[in-house]
């Protein structure tokens, strides 16, 4: 398609999306305002950006070399258009889905790509997450959104682990008293409270 086509066919886009979308306004984190604010010319640059990738040549997925030059060209594409690079676009690609690639990385499905292969797309994975960090601490992007991407993209949990083993001091032969006094001491408290501050 020639970038005129792309522009037309993404203006009649943006017209109808605009006329489906009045007064429908959502409370989303993702999108604030419930709709999706773009120029035609955004528009086309990421429908050019998706051509781009359904159109990208075929990777040898076993040659190092060719992995990491389709790795180059994907960021230098979304420099060149001033988009911001994914996870998913790159995978893309490459030839790859997220499956594939968390498979790979796991060691699940070796045939696919070479060991050095996999390591590529380890440390592509690692620019990605950084370059989302980078958003959200510039407050590029909603903090919701950076959650959510890092928690689906770069393996980020949001929990705590605690560790319980048995202790051998605190054993029937000791008194109640002997085992609230080890306990004050193996628990440490950080603030002491007045009767007024609670």
């Amino acid at each position: 398609m020639e970038k005129q086509e792309i522009q037309e066919v993404a203006e009649q886009v943006s017209k109808k999306r605009r006329g489906n979308q009045k007064g429908n306004s959502t409370n989303s984190p993702m999108i604030p305002t419930g709709n999706i604010n773009m120029s035609n010319n955004e528009n086309a640059a990421m429908c050019e950006y998706a051509l781009n990738i359904f159109h990208a040549p075929a990777v040898d997925l076993h040659d190092p070399e060719d992995v990491a030059a389709a790795i180059d060209r994907y960021f230098k594409d979304c420099i060149s258009r001033g988009l911001r690079p994914g996870n998913l676009g790159l995978y893309a690609t490459l030839g790859l889905s997220k499956q594939d690639v968390s498979d790979a990385i796991r060691g699940r499905n070796k045939s696919k790509l070479s060991p050095q292969s996999i390591d590529l797309l380890k440390k592509a994975k690692v620019a990605l997450s950084t370059y989302r960090e980078m958003l959200g601490s510039t407050g590029k992007i909603n903090p919701v959104t950076l959650i959510f991407w890092q928690k689906n993209y770069d393996g980020l949990e949001d929990k705590q682990t605690m560790e319980i083993a048995p202790r051998k001091d605190l054993e029937a032969d000791r008194t109640p008293d002997e085992i609230a006094k080890q306990i004050e001491q193996d628990i440490p408290i950080d603030v002491d409270f007045e009767e007024n501050d609670v």
